[in-house]
């Protein structure tokens, strides 16, 4: 067998693990948050949607792109990466220090004095999330995809449980805080047990030059993507987070966009820790890399076009059936927003593309491109809903803004990804095509079924929800079974 194909196989196998472990959190991440919704109060979710902004755009720079540049790097010496390990923790104790000083300017920032005693809790979490990244690079490296996909698993879990229990006790946005923790600690004793790498103690490295230009790149299209994800909980915030009816709001604005993403998450996840060593190591054979970016991309357009289309139709019946009829106002949020949730996938994944050939800084100019887009329509979403001079209209607006905004700049960013990494755009275009199309007519008729049951059906929610979602899979799984079939293939061993 050669290279090529020897790689190949071992990607799918750990993918496989990886896309079948990630499935399961996803179920499990649905449970947890399902008793979530019913034992903590909407505007409890809220203050934690207006701290996670800021605490995920420091998280954003937290490696400095070095846990990447490690896995992109093809001969990384073990005093290279005891020296990157030793960066990573050391911007890790500057960025909890940052974050617990910005605490105070938070809670005046947002008129909401209730905010400052979480937010310096939160601000350990910088630290905790770089206790394992090198480890996690290093495992990477090696494709030991499914062991880390095992780690990941365990530590969601056992972190919900936690979360569930606290919550139970009445403890608020204190066991959504201590869910934080318990996951990132449990991470990163999973992921040193997975990696046997240990670093050697903190010493000068002379070679870390190139790491260090490609990381601070890499860091610096992470902020811009960060700041440009996160520019829209910080408006709504700012316009709307001093009293607990806005805490509210916020809380279904921040669950919408976290429902939304779990879709995306499930494919990009597994797809991105598989992408960047796999493209990085064909990327000096042209037509190798060309086949697997083009696979890469078909899949995920496979897995992430029917989560968008259908959880367009199916938003706010699935927050109901989540969460309680308070939740149905985040319902109608999340519909809007996963009209975008394909293009977000496909826009995410496209880092590790360029990271494997080594256009970092292609990236950070991608990454301003789409910070900008989405800052002007956010902008213009503000003007125009503080016409109507009520909460709810600025928060639908936001919505409203990020989808459109995201389809509008998604087409331009692909093509110039695929320009610049040498991919053949054409070729994934048509790739993408069947399983695109296949959504929407899968979209057109399920909205049509679920009408029907809503008008004419007097059946529960959780039964309307089962039956849609039922009878969607079945006309995709029928409009599209050529790529189906195409998957299941790609995925077992040859």
């Amino acid at each position: 067998m050669n290279q090529p194909d020897e790689l190949s196989q071992q990607v799918r196998r750990g993918a496989r693990a990886v896309i079948g472990l990630q499935l399961a959190g996803q179920i499990v991440s649905i449970v947890v948050l399902a008793a979530l919704y019913r034992l903590v109060d909407p505007s409890q979710f809220g203050l934690l949607g207006m701290i996670l902004p800021v605490t995920l755009l420091l998280r954003s720079v937290g490696t400095l792109g070095l846990n990447i540049a490690a896995v992109q790097q093809r001969d990384l010496t073990q005093s290279q990466a005891s020296a990157l390990f030793w960066i990573q923790i050391l911007a890790g104790v500057v960025l909890t220090i940052v974050a617990a000083a910005l605490a105070p300017a938070l809670a005046f920032f947002y008129a909401a004095p209730e905010l400052l005693a979480p937010a310096l809790a939160m601000s350990g979490t910088a630290l905790a999330a770089n206790l394992f990244t090198q480890h996690q690079a290093m495992a990477e490296k090696r494709l030991r995809l499914g062991e880390l996909a095992v780690a990941r698993f365990t530590s969601q879990l056992i972190a919900g449980v936690a979360a569930i229990a606290l919550a139970y006790s009445e403890l608020g946005i204190w066991a959504l805080v201590a869910q934080q923790y318990v996951e990132l600690l449990l991470l990163t004793f999973g992921v040193w047990w997975i990696e046997p790498w240990r670093p050697d103690a903190p010493g000068r490295e002379p070679t870390l030059a190139p790491l260090l230009h490609f990381g601070g790149y890499y860091t610096l299209s992470g902020l811009l993507f960060a700041a440009a994800q996160n520019l829209d909980k910080v408006l709504l915030a700012l316009l709307i987070g001093h009293t607990e009816a806005g805490q509210r709001l916020i809380g279904y604005y921040s669950q919408a966009f976290n429902q939304m993403m779990k879709p995306v998450y499930l494919a990009t996840v597994p797809l991105a820790s598989a992408m960047l060593p796999a493209l990085a190591a064909t990327r000096d054979e042209p037509t190798h890399f060309r086949d697997t970016a083009a696979e890469f991309y078909r899949f995920a357009a496979i897995v992430l076009a029917p989560c968008s289309a259908g959880l367009a139709v199916v938003g706010q019946n699935a927050m109901v059936v989540l969460g309680g009829p308070e939740w149905q106002t985040a319902g109608l949020l999340l519909s809007i927003m996963a009209l975008a949730a394909l293009a977000q996938g496909l826009i995410n994944i496209c880092g590790s593309l360029l990271a494997a050939v080594g256009q970092a800084k292609r990236l950070a100019l991608g990454a301003l491109a789409i910070g900008l887009v989405l800052s002007a329509g956010y902008a213009i979403a503000v003007v125009v809903a503080r016409q109507w001079d009520g909460d709810w209209a600025v928060t639908l607006g936001l919505a409203i803004a990020y989808a459109a905004a995201t389809l509008l700049i998604a087409p331009g960013y692909l093509a110039f990804c695929f320009t610049i990494s040498d991919a053949d755009g054409k070729r994934i275009a048509g790739a993408m095509a069947p399983a695109i199309v296949a959504a929407i007519v899968m979209g057109v008729l399920t909205w049509g079924v679920q009408y029907l049951l809503l008008q004419y059906a007097t059946l529960p929610p959780i039964v309307t929800l089962g039956l849609t979602i039922l009878f969607g899979a079945i006309v995709y799984v029928g409009v599209a079974q050529g790529e189906v079939r195409w998957l299941l293939r790609r995925m077992k061993n040859d």
